[in-house]
């Protein structure tokens, strides 16, 4: 890999006036803080302060014919441009990749990150805390019991109840 393709940190995010896609990124390799214009739909305001792969000014990126140029975009002085997958490792392509594990100014891995290597750790899911449990078969006549059980249990609830407002209902008078 290039040695100008580097993990940057994003400053900020902003909207390019009177361009729908475009955004002008500040980014830091660690040693200067520099502007990339991109169209990325990933690249967010909320993802100020995450880590993302850049491609300085020089580099020699995959599917680019010659080495990144520091360009006018959309009236904005781009120095780099944000990498993604197709341009790192021939895969996939059109999000930048966020790389957080990553120091700013090193370079990104060689090949893609397994999920693992680059997820925060996830505890794993016991036995009755799942999305999706399994309900729990029943026959016909237990069915017909449990339901018979709600009504009485609703029954005696609303008895409860009525009995607590008629006792609210009656004042004691004093001895």
């Amino acid at each position: 890999m290039h040695p100008d393709i580097v993990v940057c940190e994003l400053l900020a995010v902003e909207a390019i006036a009177g361009k729908d896609k475009l955004k002008k990124c500040t980014v830091s390799d660690g040693e200067k803080e520099f502007t990339v214009v991109s169209n990325a739909p990933n690249v967010l305001p909320e993802k100020v302060g995450k880590r993302i792969v850049v491609a300085r000014v020089g580099a020699e990126v995959s599917g680019l014919d010659e080495p990144v140029k520091k360009a006018n975009v959309g009236g904005v002085v781009s120095e780099g441009m944000l990498c993604d997958e197709r341009m790192l490792w021939g895969k996939s392509a059109g999000t930048a990749v966020y790389l957080d594990d990553y120091d700013v100014g090193s370079q990104p891995p060689s090949s893609k990150p397994r999920p693992k290597e680059h997820v925060s750790a996830v505890a794993p899911i016991q036995k009755g805390e799942g999305l999706f449990e399994k309900k729990e078969k029943l026959s016909k006549e237990e069915k017909k019991a449990r339901a018979k059980a709600e009504r009485e249990a609703r029954k005696a609830r609303k008895a409860a109840k009525k009995d607590a407002a008629a006792d609210d209902a009656t004042v004691e008078e004093p001895s």
